[in-house]
């Protein structure tokens, strides 16, 4: 207990270490912008005819972006646009005051400009207002004056009308002026039509909540009806009279929004509502429009999210027409959408023998052929080539390291691959399938962005790999036994520059352990926080990392095993990989740590209270501590609600467990992290003072979920650099200000 306590009651200086002495770059240097690899495409957008890439580059010292275009047939590169021409719209997400609206475009990808639906121009929203460039003259045009902030805004397939979302309503514009008309004036708070809630852009992983008909008579828009949804206070305390965001966030087992597919008729003006979903036991998953035919479809799951149906609906009547009905016993993943097929039918993806594969069906939803078969799951349906009867995907290879994209004829034949490079292919597929932008990168190698023909051999590197003025410690790539004592895992580590295999050496362990997300181990860059373990590795740890039985590279009916409890399958595999690291010769067994951010820092908590004198320290950042505090949707895909399985919940609470920390923790979060709440960190911190229990705890003000930004991630990264040193090495920590235990 003195140990323990010793660790605990340590207060170090947040000194950032300077360069030196071997120290390729300081945590300061990491993170100022542009950062140590520079700036590189954002924002890449298609033309719909396909001719045409644009994407933004932003350029030092203000960060402002300019517009570039790329022409598919001859690669040739040039600035369509200025950031002055662009104005706002190309202003840096650090230049938005508004933490959660800077955290809702940097965190979703959202866009601030699109292409015109007939290819002839481009429009972007600056300074609340949507503006159209026109390529035949270069002509800007102001299409709206409403004022008002202004989300998600569109242009009729017709090109004759704009289309945004303010204050929960979707409204529509001539573009040659005139009247604004409201699609559904909601009159009542808690209502959005048109606009996404939180739940479903962050568990359905839906960017837009409105669509436009092929023909341009009809928006089909999502209503949802937040009243039901208990208000979770998001409190600014920096403020001298705090002031109190009320965010709607559905927790495990408590109401959720009741949402409804409703279709507008530009040409009446009236809505009629489609005939499913519309309850709060249903999810209404994907929606969209048939090509060419006045007929909408939607992705309808249940609550328990075991039964998905997939139907076609009349936007006149509203009358449903089931496609597809699917039943999984454990959970069923809803990946991308449907892709329907001009000449009749659809490709869709399911994993109904336990893999994730692809399939033809008919027009009526009749199963036509499976196109992909193997001991391996298709990642995303990145497009098809009608004209040459070939669909594209991508999978992993060689366990999770190679991220590859793959053809295969529609007709039916042995898929092959496309790309030929080992590493992460990041596909984005062009229109009709005929160029793919190709985003390669490797453990050891910045992403470079390469523009691919497929139906001719032509390659056009837009953006090289950027040029690191330092080595970088080799990543290494093996496998290790899992919990079970059979089953490999692959992990990765990365050795001290001066490693050598007669001494032992600290080491820090990252997981994440949660369920469908890209492997913790991938042959790809990893960004900033890859580049930090290579400060620690300088430090003289040892970086170490591996997945778990649950992770996207086994099949559905392997991750079901974490079904009904969280937790348990992914710390058996850490177990076990901490058992692997203390039998190797070079690692001290008594000084290896464990880290992690989100459900890597629950894992970190479960870990040291569950297995406690394991690890010698370990960091949760942004934990989930109690699963009745996170969202619904997430949670009881896996979890089922509380009320269902109070055991499972119990058992998979860090907070429950707590009495028996008996490891030095530090506990990270931000006040104003609207995914996992404050209130995790809070209620565990409750818990270990009833124990007796100290601990150690850095708080971001109103910062979110990733505490982004140059200053709070230079403080935060200093900090956990700085505890390493203090409880993996405390000699070295000796030397930079602090004392050792």
């Amino acid at each position: 207990m003195k140990r323990l306590i010793a660790a605990f009651c340590l207060f170090v200086p947040l000194t950032a270490i300077a360069a030196g002495a071997g120290r390729p770059f300081t945590i300061a240097q990491l993170f100022a912008e542009p950062g140590l690899t520079g700036y590189h495409p954002e924002q890449i957008e298609w033309s719909p005819d396909g001719h045409y890439l644009t994407y933004l580059l932003r350029h030092a010292p203000d960060g402002h972006a300019d517009l570039h275009i790329v022409s598919t047939q001859t690669g040739k590169d040039r600035v369509l646009l200025t950031s002055a021409q662009l104005a706002g719209a190309a202003a840096p997400a650090s230049a938005i005051k508004n933490e959660r609206e800077r955290d809702r475009i940097t965190r979703y990808h959202v866009d601030s400009y699109h292409w015109a639906p007939k290819s002839d121009g481009l429009f972007f929203l600056s300074n609340d207002q949507v503006y159209l460039y026109s390529l035949a003259d270069g002509r800007i045009r102001q299409l709206t004056h409403e004022a008002g902030e202004k989300r998600d805004p569109k242009l009729s397939p017709d090109g004759q009308w704009v289309s945004y979302v303010t204050d929960g309503d979707v409204r529509i514009v001539s573009v040659k002026g005139g009247p604004v008309h409201v699609v559904v004036p909601h009159h009542q708070n808690g209502i959005l039509n048109g606009e996404l809630d939180w739940v479903y852009t962050e568990e359905l992983n839906l960017r837009s909540a409105y669509a436009w008909s092929p023909d341009s008579r009809y928006i089909a828009f999502l209503q949802f009806d937040e009243r039901p949804v208990v208000d979770f206070p998001l409190v600014n305390y920096t403020e001298q009279q705090p002031g109190v965001y009320p965010q709607k966030y559905p927790q495990a087992g408590a109401p959720n929004p009741v949402v409804r597919l409703g279709v507008f008729s530009v040409t009446h003006g009236d809505v009629n509502w489609m005939k499913l979903a519309g309850t709060d036991d249903t999810y209404l998953a994907r929606f969209g429009w048939l090509p060419e035919r006045d007929q909408v479809y939607a992705e309808v799951l249940d609550r328990s999210q075991t039964h998905l149906t997939l139907s076609s609906a009349d936007p006149q009547s509203g009358a449903t027409q089931t496609l597809v009905s699917l039943s999984d016993p454990d959970w069923i993943d809803v990946r991308g959408k449907p892709h329907f097929l001009k000449s009749g039918g659809f490709v869709w993806s399911t994993a109904e023998d336990g893999w994730q594969h692809l399939y033809l069906y008919s027009d009526r939803g009749h199963q036509v052929r499976r196109l992909t078969d193997g001991d391996y799951n298709v990642l995303k349906l990145e497009g098809v080539d009608e004209a040459t009867g070939q669909v594209y995907f991508t999978r992993y290879t060689r366990g999770p390291l190679n991220t590859e994209l793959y053809r295969v004829p529609i007709l039916g034949g042995d898929p092959k691959a496309v790309t030929q490079t080992s590493g992460t292919h990041d596909i984005d597929m062009g229109p009709k399938s005929q160029h793919y932008l190709d985003t390669w990168s490797n453990a050891a190698t910045p992403p470079s962005w390469t523009l691919v023909g497929l139906r001719d051999p032509t390659r056009h590197v837009l953006h090289a790999s950027a040029k690191l003025d330092f080595p970088l410690s080799k990543t290494r790539f093996i496998t290790i036994p899992a919990g079970d004592g059979h089953t490999p895992l692959y992990a990765r580590m990365i050795f001290p520059p001066d490693f050598d295999a007669s001494k032992t050496y600290p080491v820090i362990m990252y997981q994440y352990g949660g369920p469908d997300v890209p492997p913790a181990v991938r042959d790809a860059w990893g960004g900033n926080r890859a580049l930090f373990d290579q400060l620690l590795a300088h430090d003289g740890f040892i970086l170490f990392a591996t997945d778990n039985r649950a992770a996207t590279y086994f099949s559905h009916r392997d991750q079901a095993l974490i079904k009904h409890h969280l937790g348990e399958l992914a710390l058996q595999d850490q177990l076990a990989a901490v058992k692997w690291l203390k039998a190797q010769n070079y690692v001290d067994p008594n000084r290896i740590g464990i880290w992690g951010w989100s459900y890597g820092g629950y894992m970190t908590t479960y870990a040291l209270t569950r297995a406690p004198g394991i690890w010698r320290a370990g960091i949760a950042v942004a934990p989930v501590t109690r699963w009745e505090d996170y969202d619904s949707i997430y949670t009881e895909r896996y979890m089922g609600t509380p009320q269902q399985n109070p055991q499972g919940y119990a058992a998979s609470s860090s907070v429950a467990s707590a009495a028996n920390l008996s490891d030095p923790l530090l506990l990270v979060a931000g006040t104003g992290d609207n995914n996992v709440h404050w209130q995790n960190t809070m209620q565990f911190i409750e818990a270990l003072i009833e124990a007796g229990k100290p601990y150690q705890l850095l708080i971001y003000p109103n910062k979110l979920h990733g505490i982004s930004g140059v200053k709070a991630s230079t403080h935060l990264y200093t900090a956990m650099e700085q505890f390493w040193l203090h409880q993996l090495k405390p000699d070295v920590q000796a030397v930079t200000g602090g004392r050792s235990d």
